[in-house]
């Protein structure tokens, strides 16, 4: 053990210098191992262990920012036209529904396929109660074709959290006793039968129709964030507009389009737009490719 010969600190043997005042040290009969030092070269915590979560966390805020300014956009026409806010609520609500199902899970890493379905479903049921109230102030057809979206849930909860039931109560069980309670809500909702056949049966076979090509196409293709949501967005604003014809035919007996023409308006330029982002993308690399030969 040797001593700073200048201001007397105690040194180690790996020292070169004085940890204090910096003199330097020469210790002829020690080796010193060039890796020891007395602190670590760089902080522990500052290391990225999880890259693609932070290009989660990047996407996920991306989204977000867009989906943001569409909105304020909206509310913004809306009101200096109008001097309130009436109809931008409509692609209001479904931008938030688009970001909730598709910007959310990137910002919050590590969920189950099972929990975000959960989220969606109970986020469809009240954007979809929502909806309804905005366009015509109260709850007519929403009331049927929530419940309908939880009944959904209820019956794939059986298949993907099977395990989670089990622990609480008979998965046979579990069905009756859910089948019971969906059947007695809705015998008490319908005054007309007829609603069952034209308006939520129709909209359960669009969205399911929509749900499937989304899933089908993102299957298909190897996975870019930018076709994604094109896909996406197209298939939300498709499923709108579907639903809205059979809405107005239903109760006005014609296939005159209203609130979805600003659900297009809203969502397909999205579409677009990642399209083209990808195609830009592809552009880039093509002539990188070519000018590096």
């Amino acid at each position: 053990m040797s001593y700073c010969v200048h201001c007397g600190v105690k040194l180690s043997d790996y020292h070169e210098e004085c940890p204090l005042c910096r003199t330097k040290v020469f210790n002829p009969n020690v080796k010193v191992d060039p890796e020891t030092r007395d602190f670590p070269k760089y902080r522990e915590h500052l290391k990225v262990t999880d890259p693609h979560h932070m290009k989660s966390l990047l996407a996920g805020m991306v989204i977000s920012f867009a989906v943001a300014i569409y909105i304020v956009v909206l509310l913004l026409i809306n009101y200096l036209v109008n001097g309130t806010i009436s109809w931008s609520l409509i692609p209001t609500l479904s931008l938030l529904l688009v970001w909730f199902g598709v910007g959310l899970p990137f910002l919050r890493q590590g969920q189950t396929g099972f929990r975000l379905y959960t989220a969606d479903s109970f986020a469809i049921a009240i954007y979809l109660l929502a909806l309804n109230f905005v366009i015509s102030g109260n709850l007519s057809w929403a009331k049927y074709a929530s419940p309908g979206v939880i009944f959904i849930w209820m019956i794939m909860a059986g298949i993907l959290g099977r395990d989670h039931i089990k622990r609480r109560i008979p998965l046979v069980l579990y069905y009756i006793i859910g089948t019971i309670v969906f059947t007695a809500f809705y015998a008490f909702l319908f005054t007309n039968n007829q609603v069952i056949i034209n308006v939520i049966l129709p909209i359960y076979l669009v969205g399911l129709f929509f749900t499937i090509i989304t899933y089908l196409f993102s299957k298909a293709m190897v996975f870019d964030i930018y076709k994604f949501l094109a896909i996406v967005f197209m298939n939300v604003a498709l499923s709108s507009f579907s639903i809205d014809m059979i809405l107005t035919h239903y109760f006005h007996g014609s296939f005159n389009p209203t609130w979805s023409i600003i659900v297009l308006i809203a969502l397909v330029p999205l579409s677009l737009a990642g399209l083209m982002m990808r195609n830009l993308r592809t552009l880039r690399t093509f002539i990188a490719k070519k000018f590096h030969h």
